[in-house]
């Protein structure tokens, strides 16, 4: 097996145990392994500004031989720069930074070995998720500002002339009952009960009633 079989191997071993941990932590919705045709190269850039009083007249060749690659980190994070004649220098963590080329676009980043590329196209039923989510802590503050012990459930009565936040009721229902710890939930012309407010969007908005149950 080739050293880059094993470590795809490895990343898809762990991105399959920890799939939802890492989907929870991120906010996303599916976790996968990157494709390994993309090439992601690490960069030191040795600040000179730190190295001087250190290195003294030796300090331009050692960032010229930074950024020429010729570096080994070690564990603890200290950086070994080098030349052909076997001459070392030693950085500090706080010597010198990290950069990372080839990545590409505003989806892509790296950190402490770690390459991940976000897709950011919205779908549908994200941008209809997210709105879910919206009334969810919209409702769980109407419950607030009404009192409503934890224990308490209510019936929500709402209206909307905005089909796409009537979709986002409808769809997601469920999900808003055990969010907001609601009894039911139901369409109304004149929602009314123990505390009435008014979510907006620029696109349109909704009437919410709560009423203790």
């Amino acid at each position: 097996m080739t050293a880059k079989k094993h470590t795809q191997d490895k990343n898809n071993y762990i991105v399959e145990k920890y799939h939802d941990i890492i989907a929870e932590e991120l906010n996303v919705k599916k976790v996968g392994v990157l494709d390994s045709s993309i090439v992601v190269k690490k960069v030191y850039k040795p600040l000179g500004n730190k190295l001087s009083a250190k290195f003294g007249k030796d300090t331009g060749r050692v960032i010229q031989l930074g950024k020429e690659g010729n570096t080994k980190e070690l564990p603890d994070g200290s950086l070994i720069i080098f030349d052909s004649k076997k001459n070392e220098w030693t950085l500090d963590k706080e010597d010198y930074d990290v950069q990372y080329e080839g990545l590409s676009g505003d989806g892509m980043a790296a950190d402490t070995g770690i390459i991940i590329k976000y897709d950011l196209h919205i779908t549908p039923e994200l941008a209809q998720e997210g709105v879910a989510r919206e009334f969810s802590r919209f409702l769980n503050q109407m419950r607030k500002d009404a009192w409503f012990s934890v224990e308490k459930k209510a019936d929500c009565f709402y209206f909307t002339k905005d089909p796409i936040l009537q979709s986002a009721v409808t769809n997601w229902e469920d999900f808003l009952i055990q969010e907001a710890l609601l009894h039911t939930i139901t369409e109304h012309k004149n929602p009314q009960g123990d505390h009435i407010d008014t979510f907006s969007t620029d696109e349109g908005s909704i009437v919410f009633a709560l009423k203790s149950h």
